[in-house]
């Protein structure tokens, strides 16, 4: 007992993470990290409070004092900066644990060694050492040359960073999980990263003058090495940067240079949560931008998953070493195997608050009222960028790989259903009802990434769909492997023996056939509800188990190419779209046969298959 007591007067900093003394990685119990986050903002300057501007000037509290933050020296230049989402920086110093670098008073700050190594990286390789400095050879020995530079790094404007509900952050990679096998591992580790927080950066030069106009050439280096983001997990989407101007108006940092495809998004669905809870014991909401990359980089596996089954290692196939399709994959996005991975391309993100609403959906099931997050994006863009050179097949891939994910599912949470509330709003007339999946269109700003539909037999999604595996297999083959088959343990594994994808035409949002047969018959008792075929989840208050299911339903909006070349959007009609995975079961069987059944005589408003399966 006294160790115990002992043991709790010990900060969770300091404490090994060991079984029942630290363990702040693991999400399953979020509280250790959430006590780590709350010893931590003790130890920092208090967060001034906001003023409540409806109450009466004297019954408002006393404010308190404004916090002294750190400032840099009269000869260092500095420039503000604010992260458009997160910023992660791994101090390096808890095991599994990835945390701010936190300096003195608690404060997390941006090392001037990674400053450093940013701005050489952006540097013009002619210019490095003079800025830099570097290692030069004088009389035969090797010496080191300082640069003219001396970077400062970068510290908080303000106390905003240190909101507890948002620093707790989540890394839950379900690859295994979703793609592979049920049965698979997929816990989620938290991390602590900075949401939107404003950061000054200092520069200062005992060489250059102030007001040299050579300062301007240096700064528009610095900015240069933010458009490509800074910290960790850039690639996906954490880390990017826009200036602060004098006015404290804001102006993105772009790099045209690394933009391989930019897609224009709105979409509507159901947000992330946080793992801390607000003053209600609600989770508090979050538009996360990782989701767009862990969907591309799911179908990328699967598409991958469908061409070969053939083990590499060091280049070398053998039986021993990891799957091709993995290997591909990371060398696409990035991962860990056996290492970190830089991955060849990463994503970026961009919206504004007016386009960017989110909202609450309230249910009463049982008499107890339920609060889930959703997100309605009227307008957005996606870019994905190269980290590194990229062939021109892998740029070709890229961009079927996008609309292949547009065209048959969606981002984020709930991505395998329709949005009930566009295509079913019958579902939640009795506000008992949780909600269910997304919905995702292409606008017209990228109107290129259309898929035309003129033939009422959907022969050109046929079409799309054996174009975009040709790109993946011309990709695999110009990184010097062969297609042999496909990973017949997968789930979700992309070949024509293991998926089935059956479409037909709707005449409107409500004219959606599959919909319903998720909640109710689809032929006389004949059910796939909560079967293997559409996955299901029991909760109660010690076990939550969710089954994910082996089917797909996407509404994609039906485009029409016209008489002069212009590819248009036709009405309100939709593409109806059902992906299945086959199992074994009687329940899948049975509703195959009574889709092939219907699908006879050929009719526009009724499902036919379009790809894989048996001919």
């Amino acid at each position: 007992m006294m160790e115990m007591r002992q043991m709790a007067d010990i900060p969770m900093m300091f404490r090994a993470q060991i079984p029942d003394r630290g363990k702040i990685q693991y999400a399953g119990n979020y509280k250790p990290a959430a006590q780590w986050v709350d010893e931590w903002l003790k130890g920092c300057p208090p967060t001034p409070k906001s003023l409540n501007e409806s109450e009466p000037i004297w019954k408002r509290q006393v404010s308190q004092p404004v916090v002294k933050m750190p400032k840099f020296g009269t000869h260092v230049k500095t420039a503000d900066y604010q992260i458009c989402w997160r910023l992660v920086t791994n101090s390096g110093q808890d095991e599994g644990v990835i945390r701010p670098v936190i300096g003195a008073k608690g404060l997390p700050f941006f090392p001037g060694s990674s400053m450093k190594g940013a701005f050489w990286r952006a540097c013009p390789p002619e210019e490095r050492m003079k800025y830099c400095g570097g290692e030069i050879t004088q009389r035969g020995e090797k010496r080191t040359k300082p640069g003219i530079l001396r970077f400062h790094g970068g510290y908080p404007i303000n106390m905003t960073w240190a909101d507890r509900d948002r620093l707790v952050d989540v890394v839950h990679g379900q690859q295994p999980y979703q793609i592979m096998r049920s049965n698979a591992n997929h816990t989620a580790n938290v991390q602590i990263s900075l949401y939107q927080p404003k950061f000054r950066f200092g520069i200062s030069s005992s060489v250059i003058p102030d007001k040299d106009p050579e300062w301007n050439h240096i700064w528009h280096i610095w900015e240069q090495a933010l458009a490509k983001g800074i910290g960790s997990r850039v690639s996906a989407g954490y880390g990017y940067v826009d200036k602060i101007n004098q006015d404290s108006s804001i102006t993105p940092l772009e790099d045209g240079d690394r933009i391989l495809l930019s897609v224009h998004l709105k979409g509507q669905g159901l947000t992330s949560q946080l793992l801390t809870k607000d003053e209600d014991n609600i989770g508090i909401p979050e538009f996360r931008p990782n989701m767009f990359k862990a969907a591309l980089r799911g179908h990328t596996l699967r598409l991958l998953g469908g061409l070969t089954n053939q083990r590499d290692e060091q280049g070398q196939r053998n039986e021993q070493g990891p799957l091709i399709a993995e290997v591909l994959t990371n060398k696409l996005w990035g991962g860990i195997d056996g290492g970190a991975i830089v991955g060849l391309v990463g994503i970026n993100f961009q919206t504004t608050s007016e386009n960017l609403q989110l909202k609450d959906h309230y249910y009463t099931p049982r008499n107890r009222e339920i609060s889930m997050s959703t997100y309605d994006l009227k307008q957005g863009q996606l870019d994905l960028l190269k980290a590194n050179e990229v062939s021109p097949e892998l740029k070709i891939f890229l961009s079927y790989l996008v609309r292949f994910t547009l065209l048959l599912s969606g981002f984020g949470k709930s991505w395998r259903r329709v949005d009930h509330r566009l295509f079913y709003s019958a579902y939640f007339d009795n506000n008992d009802k949780a909600m269910i999946g997304c919905h995702w269109e292409i606008l017209p700003a990228s109107k290129k990434l259309y898929i035309s539909t003129n033939n009422l037999d959907l022969g050109n999604v046929t079409k799309f769909l054996n174009d975009t595996q040709d790109k993946a297999r011309a990709w695999m083959c110009s990184e010097s492997y062969e297609p042999n088959g496909y990973i017949e343990n997968w789930r979700e594994a992309w070949h024509p023996d293991n998926v089935q994808v059956w479409g037909r035409l709707a005449k409107n949002k409500k004219d959606s056939l599959a919909v319903h047969w998720f909640h109710g018959p689809y032929l006389g008792s004949q059910s796939i509800k909560l079967s293997e075929l559409t996955g299901w989840s029991s909760r109660n208050d010690r076990t939550p188990k969710t089954k994910i299911g082996r089917i797909w339903h996407r509404m994609y909006p039906r485009y029409v190419k016209t008489k002069d070349g212009r590819t248009v959007r036709y009405k309100d009609e939709y593409v109806e779209l059902l992906t299945l995975f086959p199992d074994e079961s009687t329940t899948t069987e049975q509703f195959l046969t009574f889709l092939q059944a219907q699908a006879e005589p050929i009719d526009s408003s009724n499902f036919r298959k379009l790809w894989g399966g048996e001919d």
